[in-house]
């Protein structure tokens, strides 16, 4: 169950129609991955990211793997 402060907050990022063209974007985007992509849309794409994730990400404990079968 979402708290009231949380189902506001999605309300508001779903009345975003910049939020809305970002997602759009990015799933356009990530079905055409076999296609290479210039400088320019790699970092409108950083910058939509960025936007949508901000600050600094948490560290993340290194998993080493001993047993890994091809």
């Amino acid at each position: 169950m979402l708290s009231e402060e949380e189902t506001q907050e999605l309300r508001e990022m779903a009345a975003s129609a910049t939020l809305r063209e970002d997602f759009r974007i990015m799933r356009r985007n990530s079905r055409a991955m076999e296609r290479n992509i210039g400088v320019d849309e790699l970092a409108h794409w950083l910058t939509v990211m960025g936007r949508i994730c901000p600050g600094v990400p948490k560290p993340q404990r290194f998993v080493k793997y001993s047993k890994v079968e091809v």
